[in-house]
């Protein structure tokens, strides 16, 4: 009998050891997933618990230098559907009924959105808020409605000021991504890091109560801030529109403003362009005619055509190449006083041609300069003189100032699309090459690149690193990038310098095209052969008219580049069109900067009435009269003005319009002049948004301008408060130099 007894305990210890493994392998398998692999099962119930909704940041806004805005993302809004979690037709019916009611989109697409078999689909995006209204609202009838229809924040990109600046911003994309321009460029910055919503779901897939949720807020992107001063800009703009119809320009024009001491860009412009409001639209007349008369509106033609000229119209034509022509002398000139291989009172003998080898390269004047020293040669632009001037610079000396001067590279002025330009090869540039060379011909280089390399030849010889990017800010007010004035290197001599500003003036001064009393100005027009649309060695009539200009000649502070491509004039020199409006935008320039005329006599007028006018009907009286406006308050009708109607004040002065009632400050401090050049006198003044009238020097300095020359008196006492807009008149005198 005892035998089945031990076979008894036997089994039992058996199925002991069997239950033991049993658990200890349900205690590894438990560890196993709980603990070696906790964080995988953890997102899977996460997952099946959970639903995440994307909260698009918004993206970063761009301004101007005093913060004006140029790209901005406003609130807008996208409904975001869950199809997965409708469980009846009679509820999908509703739903189609009310988002196609709300939304006013066709009730047979979001139908098919209904049938998706996902977790999430978008019915619509950047919707505004009244629409938006009108979803949540709908979905508010019905708890149904809420665990299937989400409505979240979708930031849309605005451009407040439409076409203004649109070759340099660039536009986005459907999806908010940077495709052309600045947009482009700082991608990175601009775009910011979502955020999202983290609703519960129950066990069969609805939304949990609203307690349940947990939102990640979303991290907007950086602000950038530009180097542009958009009135300078707006004005820039305006001005080129203007010539492009004058002169029935062809292709395009392209014009920049920079200061000349810093690098930084004020104003940009190629036109045409584009809104980026309205990507891929093109709403430029003057181009829908020329496509109109040419094809049939609406042929495949027609539409490949446009979509031509829209891709071309988005690009940058200030960092595009294109043929100089004489404004490149400016360069040639620089290199031989640089060398010592000219001197300022030897004489050159145009006949209206020159000879390089079996080669007759003409003058533009084909009678011939006659005797002439290199300022005349530089004010006749004329072309011996320059072919043997690089004669004497060589090719290889030739080739490493085009380096100097940063013709040869991109100049990094901070956006995208910039050309490197084109040049003969060391190693093949021939004796005829270089001689073209020397006055502007067969080669390339970007309006950038011209403009800059001027700037240091004007400047003292400081090459500046051109930028249009001041700052870069996050959402937390921390500057994460500040550009600021950069030498880069040194170009040419004080004393070449100081020459060139001589020799520019006078050529300037040398045509009433680009003279005008009470402004020293400098500059030099250029009117270039677009050799690359010739039919073989056979000439056309495409010119590219230019003109390069900067004020105050003795105290450089800004200059100015315009290139007219392919005007269609009877007349299609640089110094007939490119100049009379290279001179405009200066002189406007200036005064935007409170360097008024310093004429002995300046013009005076009487300041309009402006009251109950509506801010542009006011701002065209004024301007009409030669003043300027500055406008205070956001309102659309002017409440009050200053100076008061009837004030005489000089042409150029500005006249405040304020434009929400209330109280204002209307009073400033007169700041001390003494000691200050006529410069520093009207920056001043400016700031403390006062008026200026010079009234000339002790010692008949005409025009008031100069080294040396400075303010000793002042009609007003520094210190004393008066009224904004009041004229301060200032005279000055020159000092004598110390040592």
């Amino acid at each position: 009998m005892s035998r089945p007894k031990s076979n008894s305990k036997n089994r039992y210890a058996v199925v002991r050891v069997i239950a033991m493994i049993a658990l200890i392998c349900l205690i590894g398998r438990l560890f196993y997933i709980q603990i070696i692999k906790h964080s995988k099962y953890e997102q899977i119930a996460v997952s099946q618990q959970t639903q995440d909704i994307a909260i698009e940041a918004k993206r970063g806004t761009i301004t101007d230098r005093d913060g004006n805005i140029l790209a901005i993302s406003a609130s807008a809004y996208k409904v975001v559907m869950a199809p997965k979690l409708i469980d009846s037709e009679d509820l999908r019916e509703k739903i189609c009924d009310g988002l196609s009611s709300a939304l006013s989109e066709d009730r047979d697409k979001i139908y098919e959105m209904t049938l998706k078999n996902v977790q999430s689909v978008e019915v619509v995006r950047r919707v505004e808020k009244d629409i938006a209204d009108k979803v949540s609202d709908f979905i508010s009838e019905d708890k149904d409605y809420a665990a299937i229809i989400t409505v979240t924040e979708d930031p849309k990109r605005y451009y407040p000021n439409g076409n203004t600046l649109s070759t340099v911003l660039g536009l986005v994309g459907a999806d908010n991504q940077g495709l052309e321009g600045l947009e482009y460029l700082y991608d990175d910055y601009l775009t910011g890091t979502a955020g999202k919503l983290v609703a519960t779901k129950t066990s069969i897939g609805t939304s949990m109560p609203f307690s349940y949720e947990r939102q990640v807020d979303p991290k907007d992107g950086c602000t950038v801030e530009l180097t542009v001063d958009l009135k300078m800009q707006a004005m820039l703009e305006s001005e080129i529109n203007n010539a492009r119809v004058e002169h029935n320009v062809q292709n395009r024009i392209a014009g920049v403003i920079m200061d000349v001491n810093t690098g930084e860009i004020l104003a940009m412009t190629s036109k045409p362009d584009f809104d980026p409001n309205e990507n891929y639209v093109i709403n430029d007349e003057l181009t829908l005619e020329a496509l109109a008369a040419e094809f049939e509106v609406g042929s495949s033609e027609y539409y490949k055509a446009y979509n031509e000229k829209f891709a071309e119209y988005k690009k940058n034509k200030c960092l595009e190449a294109y043929e100089p022509g004489s404004t490149f002398k400016i360069f040639t000139a620089s290199m031989a006083l640089e060398e010592n291989l000219v001197s300022l009172e030897e004489t050159f003998f145009c006949s209206g041609h020159l000879d390089i080898g079996p080669t007759r390269v003409n003058c533009h004047k084909r009678t011939g300069h006659g005797s002439e020293h290199l300022k005349e040669g530089l004010a006749n632009s004329c072309n011996p003189v320059f072919m043997t001037l690089g004669m004497r610079i060589g090719q290889e000396k030739f080739y490493d100032y085009l380096t100097v001067f940063g013709l040869r590279d991109k100049t990094g002025v901070g956006l995208p699309g910039e050309q490197t330009g084109y040049h003969h090869s060391l190693k093949t540039m021939t004796t005829l090459d270089l001689a073209e060379s020397a006055f502007g011909q067969t080669f390339k280089i970007t309006p950038m690149q011209l403009i800059s390399g001027v700037c240091s030849v004007i400047n003292g010889g400081n090459y500046m690193q051109p930028y249009i990017v001041r700052s870069i800010t996050d959402s937390d007010g921390n500057t994460v990038v500040s550009n600021k004035p950069t030498v880069v290197r040194q170009t040419v001599s004080d004393e070449t310098s100081a020459i060139m500003r001589e020799y520019l003036e006078f050529t300037a001064d040398s045509s009433e095209k680009s003279h005008v009393d009470g402004y020293r100005i400098g500059g030099k027009t250029g009117t270039s052969q677009k050799l690359d649309t010739r039919v073989g060695q056979e000439d056309n009539d495409k010119r590219i008219a230019s003109y390069v200009c900067f004020a105050p000649a003795d105290d450089p502070q800004i200059a100015v580049l315009v290139v007219v491509d392919e005007p269609d004039s009877e007349v299609q020199y640089g110094s007939y069109i490119a100049a009379p409006l290279g001179t405009s935008i200066i002189v406007q320039a200036l005064n935007q900067l409170g360097i008024s005329s310093t004429a002995e006599n300046a013009d005076r007028t009487t300041v309009p009435y402006v009251g109950e006018m509506t801010v542009d009907e006011a701002s065209k009286k004024i301007v009409a009269d030669g003043l300027q406006v500055k406008v205070v308050g956001k309102g659309e009708t002017v409440v009050s003005q200053l100076p008061a109607a009837n004030t005489t004040i000089s042409v150029g002065s500005t006249v405040l319009l304020y434009t929400e009632e209330g109280e204002h400050e209307t009073t400033t401090v007169v700041p001390n002049l003494e000691g200050k050049t006529p410069a520093e006198c009207n920056q001043l003044l400016t700031n403390s948004e006062l008026n200026i009238e010079i009234l000339g020097s002790n010692e008949s300095v005409t025009p008031i301008t100069g080294s040396g020359v400075v303010a000793y008196y002042q009609s007003i006492s520094p210190g004393e408060t008066v009224e904004k807009m009041t004229t301060v008149q200032v005279r000055f005198k020159k000092v004598a130099k110390s040592g």
